[in-house]
């Protein structure tokens, strides 16, 4: 899928509602550039080797404090009885997105301009429809919304005078993956003039995180924050956050119904004239599981929460 950006206006609301979904305890990272304050440049991705890395230390004994909290736990209930999405986009482009740099430029800049009525929704709700027959029924995004979302943009970039001209806006629907299995939400269709197929986005927001099944904790691991599962299940990609340290591997704690990841850095050494980085930076580590993840729960080490791949919420760069 070509083209997108950051979520934006109330799409970073929803970012910020589920924060602690993605990041608990210590993965509360800063923002990530090509290189730290101090000069030093950032790590890239740490792959995965051809065994896992089980936990061991206090961390392990964290992490089976996660695992065994999760069982009946209210937490569990809500992720299994709600609507968290694992692979719904924030938007599904058209496959010829975009025409030119100048049509990129107008969508990404938000300079949309309406030709036409929005539809809006009699009951406010939006049906979540699960592939067992059950559904729920949640509050929905209306297509103003959407429209907010898109137009509601900082700074101009590019071609500052470019415009797009939506021209119709009608309901649809899409398939994506939950907690619970497939479900079919409701969309909005933007049609945008000299595009054949529509621009799509959901008309229903996942619903609040679960809550914490454990204390807060801090110790000799580094909780992260999950970013995307392998097409076998078998390697996670997390973001492991760190500040005056350098990443290392990480471990895993496996059980029939939950994975707990574990990040680990190294302190740096420093030498007579320099100084640790206030903020901290994340990296993606992949951790290698012992066999695919299925239908079981990734879980925060520091509060036990269930994560949401951070792909699941953030438009596409």
């Amino acid at each position: 899928m070509n083209g997108g950006r950051a979520m934006r206006g109330r799409s970073t609301i929803l970012a910020a509602a589920l924060g602690a979904l993605l990041l608990s305890g210590c993965g509360s990272a800063g923002p990530a550039g090509p290189d730290r304050p101090d000069g030093a440049p950032l790590p890239t991705l740490l792959t995965a080797g051809p065994e896992v890395r089980p936990a061991t230390g206090s961390a392990a004994e964290q992490a089976a404090r996660v695992a065994a909290a999760w069982p009946g736990s209210a937490a569990q209930q809500a992720w299994e009885h709600g609507y968290y999405p694992v692979d719904a986009s924030a938007e599904w482009l058209p496959a010829d997105a975009f025409h030119s740099g100048t049509d990129k430029a107008a969508y990404l800049n938000g300079h949309l301009e309406l030709r036409t009525a929005l539809p809006v929704s009699v009951s406010g709700l939006s049906e979540v429809r699960f592939a067992d027959g059950s559904t729920l029924a949640l509050p929905q995004r209306s297509a103003q919304d959407v429209l907010d979302d898109l137009t509601h943009h900082g700074a101009c970039s590019g071609d500052c005078g470019a415009r797009l001209t939506v021209t119709a806006v009608r309901p649809g629907t899409a398939e994506v993956t939950t907690s619970r299995g497939r479900a079919t939400i409701a969309t909005w269709e933007f049609t945008i003039e000299g595009y054949a197929a529509p621009f799509r986005y959901p008309a229903v927001r996942p619903q609040q995180p679960p809550p914490a099944t454990v204390p807060t904790w801090s110790g000799d691991g580094i909780a992260t924050g999950l970013r995307s599962v392998s097409a076998d299940g078998l390697v996670l990609t997390a973001g492991v956050p760190f500040g005056c340290a350098t990443p290392d591997p990480g471990t895993v704690y496996e059980t029939d119904l939950a994975v707990v990841l574990i990040g680990h850095a190294t302190p740096r050494r420093l030498g007579p004239h320099e100084a640790c980085a206030t903020a901290l930076y994340s990296v993606p580590v992949e951790f290698r599981l012992a066999r695919p993840l299925g239908t079981r729960v990734v879980l925060g080490l520091a509060d036990g929460r269930p994560q949401i791949p951070l792909t699941a919420l953030v438009r596409p760069q």
